[in-house]
């Protein structure tokens, strides 16, 4: 009989706009998980993440290391991370874990961008680059690709991300 690995966390990520907000929202609710949120804060970012991904236990995170690596490229230099501490990081961020990357096209990206009534962070000349910087790393790891292009193909990630819970 083959042992089947517990899941205790999901991660959603994705550059801004991609719609990581909606699908959070609705596995928390299906699967009644806690969400936590790990935008960045300032300190030290290895510590924090270790921190989080080692006591994680059915939580939905609205990004991770990997956002603070991407917008860590775009907009301050590089990466937080050590390589040694970065192949840890994705080490802990994939055990017991279901990584779902949230990827629309660049144009949809766009018009949600300017549909939005708020200032944002990153600028829309920017989302293209994110796009590709987030593309880039999730391929690596093998997340689950999540076009957030309608209700029905959100639908079927939410049940699977059901089925490899249960």
């Amino acid at each position: 009989m083959v042992k089947r690995t517990m899941i205790r966390k999901i991660i959603i990520e994705g550059p801004d706009c991609s719609g990581k907000s909606t699908v959070v929202e609705r596995i928390k609710n299906k699967l009644r998980w806690d969400s936590k949120s790990l935008h960045h804060l300032e300190g030290d970012q290895f510590s924090r993440y270790l921190t989080e991904y080692a006591l994680a236990d059915k939580v939905v995170f609205d990004r991770s290391h990997f956002s603070e690596m991407v917008y860590g490229a775009l907009w301050r230099g590089g990466s937080p991370f050590t390589d040694l501490e970065e192949h840890v990081l994705e080490f802990l961020a994939q055990k017991d874990a279901i990584i779902i990357f949230a990827c629309p096209s660049v144009e949809l990206l766009e018009e949600r961008y300017q549909a939005r009534s708020f200032e944002q962070q990153i600028k829309l000349k920017e989302l293209k680059k994110a796009r590709d910087l987030f593309i880039e790393k999730m391929c690596e790891i093998g997340a689950l690709i999540y076009g957030s292009e309608s209700y029905e193909e959100l639908d079927k990630l939410i049940g699977e991300v059901e089925k490899r819970v249960k």
